[in-house]
Parts: structure tokens; sequence; C-alpha cells
């Protein structure tokens, strides 16, 4: 079951929510050197299996790019953050820079992107919880769903602990996309990022 969290809370992490978008638009549209819009539909805190249940069957193939940060201070925390992709989205995406997602410079070109929207995330964490962050090397994954849940299960306890699932719609020059976006801390690491917001 999800963690319940108040009004007050909820509306403190889609503020980091929408924030990373506006980071993670600014940063988009200086590498690509066009004008990047992201909104952001949906931002729940839930556990990593029901934030998975939401993303489709475990089956499923998926583009993700995982970025780990590191606690580099007392009182930050280690973390994992997943920009995913669902096949048609992808297609979406290279659509929108003109290239073919499924052949390699199309795949480094969706870890680019991954890496650049995940880093604009971590960025927006460690400023307005006044933490800091190690950013490590990206790594991309193209596979199941399931092959992701075992990745990052590995990393958390998975049935306990709170994940921040974060739905965006990404526009660039009149056309759209999606993807989705998982912050997934160590353990009882949303708790520590409610309290360092000032509404844990």
């Amino acid at each position: 079951m999800s963690e319940e969290f108040t009004d007050v809370q909820l509306d403190a992490l889609r503020e980091v929510a929408n924030t990373g978008a506006g980071y993670a638009a600014a940063d988009l549209s200086e590498m690509i050197g066009s004008s990047v819009s992201i909104d952001v539909p949906r931002a729940i805190a839930t556990t990593l299996p029901e934030a998975l249940d939401q993303l489709g069957a475990s089956e499923e193939s998926v583009n993700a790019v995982l970025v780990a940060v590191e606690g580099a201070q007392e009182g930050s925390m280690d973390a994992v953050l997943v920009a995913m992709f669902s096949p048609e989205q992808a297609c979406g995406m290279g659509d929108l820079l003109g290239v073919d997602t499924s052949t390699e410079m199309g795949q480094s070109m969706l870890g680019e992107i991954g890496n650049v929207l995940a880093c604009a995330y971590a960025g927006v964490i460690a400023e307005m919880a006044q933490m800091s962050f190690e950013i490590h090397p990206p790594t991309v994954l193209n596979d199941m769903l399931g092959a992701l849940v075992s990745s990052l299960s590995a990393r958390i306890h998975p049935e306990s602990d709170t994940v921040l699932l974060i739905d965006s719609h990404l526009s660039v020059r009149e056309s759209n996309t999606g993807l989705t976006v998982l912050f997934v801390p160590a353990s009882a690491g949303i708790g520590v990022l409610l309290d360092r917001l000032g509404v844990g």
C-alpha cells in the first residue's frame, strides 16, 4: 500500500515535479536549439510496484535511462532517477529530434535526452531541499519493464518504500510526446526529502 501523505506534503512533491520540468525544458532547449515545453499532468508518491503497475505489464518493452545520485553531505540521500519512454514515446521523441531511435545513434540520443532530464530533476531536488549530490554516469536500458523493476529493486526495499512518479508531456516545434520520470530514493528517502522541504 502507498504511504499516506498530507495535502501539504503532496503539494510540496508536486512543486518539486513542476520545478524540475521547468529546469529540464530549459536544459533540453539549450541542447537541441529549439524551444521546449514540458507539462506535468500527474505527480504521485507511491510504492515502486504500484508505480510500475500503472506503467504497463512486466513484459512490455521500455527505453529507460537510469542516473544514480549519491548524497555528498550529511542529510542528503542516495537515489536513482529514471527517465522512461514507451516504444511509442521513444519514436515520438525521435520524430521531434529528427532521428530514428531504433538505430545506435538514435539510442545514444535518447540516452542523452534521458540523462539531461534526470540530471535536471536531481539538480532541482538538491536546490530545493538544500542537498548535495554526486551524479554518476547514466545507464541506458532497452528491455522489458520487468527487467527495470529488478534493476531498481536491487537498490531499495521496494515493498515498503515510496517513490515519486512524474508523468510528463513534452512539446517541441508544435509536436508532442511523453515520458515518465521516477525518483527512486534509498530507504525512507521520501521522508528525508519532505523533512528537508520543511513539511515532514
